[in-house]
């Protein structure tokens, strides 16, 4: 009967303790890269944890804003992301590294309804993960409901911030 009692108290701790993991898998979510309008900037790097990147590429619009995207299937949430870009205007290679909020699996798991133009509630969501690179190296991450503004109920949380070092482009 001891056994079975210990036995028990330990399945409950252990699921007590699965529960309370800060990262988790997501299903499906939305990566994107942005920067600011009118920035041309080429993106070589997008790579989260150290494990699983997103094709990257061209790039001249706008901050927040989901641009050319990839959906993401069955991943951890990640907890840090690397970039590499080459601003074309100043003719600097930026390159960093930012820890993403542990806070963002729990907020993508529970992002809110939100409604078109037209009234209609959307209810499906997926989660819309943007990474921000600016014209003087600073590296945002968001997390949102919508790829962009414009729609009634949408959310932005900002996961992570910090600033990229760089190099001149021989």
């Amino acid at each position: 009967m001891d056994k079975i009692i210990k036995l028990l108290l330990i399945s409950l701790f252990a699921v007590l303790l699965g529960g309370c993991a800060t990262t988790g898998e997501i299903d499906y979510m939305v990566v994107s890269g942005s920067t600011d309008e009118g920035n041309d900037i080429f993106v070589t790097l997008i790579k989260f944890d150290d494990q699983w990147d997103v094709p990257a590429g061209t790039m001249s619009c706008c901050r927040a804003t989901a641009g050319a995207m990839v959906g993401v299937y069955d991943r951890v949430f990640p907890e840090k992301v690397a970039v590499e870009w080459l601003d074309k205007s100043e003719n600097r290679i930026y390159f960093g590294e930012v820890a993403i909020d542990k806070k963002g699996y729990k907020l993508a798991k529970s992002l809110p309804y939100f409604t078109l133009s037209t009234g209609e509630v959307f209810k499906k969501i997926k989660p819309y993960l943007i990474v921000g690179m600016g014209e003087s190296g600073e590296i945002k991450v968001w997390l949102s409901n919508t790829r962009s503004a414009g729609f009634t109920g949408r959310v932005l949380h900002e996961l992570a911030s910090g600033q990229a070092q760089w190099r001149e482009n021989k």
